[in-house]
This record gives structure tokens, sequence and C-alpha cells, in this order.
């Protein structure tokens, strides 16, 4: 089994409904990291709740890139 990492771009997070209910990394504009599960998402923002299960909205604009892991059968 393995795992293969797909990276969203500021430009394809706007919209992309296949992220909702899935666990990501998002890495912000100024470097900063966040952890969890998207809980909602529209064209402006995103919404994430992390382990604690505390909510945090961002701006899609203040996003630089999503990852997400696939686990693979190969």
């Amino acid at each position: 089994m393995g795992k293969r990492q797909i990276i969203y771009t500021n430009r394809q997070i706007g919209g992309a409904r296949e992220l909702l209910d899935k666990e990501i990394n998002l890495i912000t504009r100024e470097q900063r990291v966040w952890h969890g599960y998207v809980t909602a998402i529209d064209q402006d923002k995103i919404e994430l709740k992390d382990s604690r299960f505390w909510k945090h909205t961002f701006k899609v604009a203040d996003i630089d890139k999503i990852y997400s892991e696939v686990i693979t059968d190969y």
C-alpha cells in the first residue's frame, strides 16, 4: 500500500468540491501550515476543522497551497 500526494495551487482551490470532508495540510502565504478536515468550501473561502475540533476560516486569496494524500493499492 502506498500514498500519493495531490497539490492544489491557489487558483485550483476555489470551489474544489472534491476537497470537502478530506484531511488536508493548508499552507498560507505567510508559510504557516494548518492541518485538519475541510468542512466547507466556496469560491472565496475554505473552512477547516482541526484535531481539537476548532473551526478556522481562510480566504482563498490567503492560501498558497493545499496538500492532500490519497492511499493507493500499489
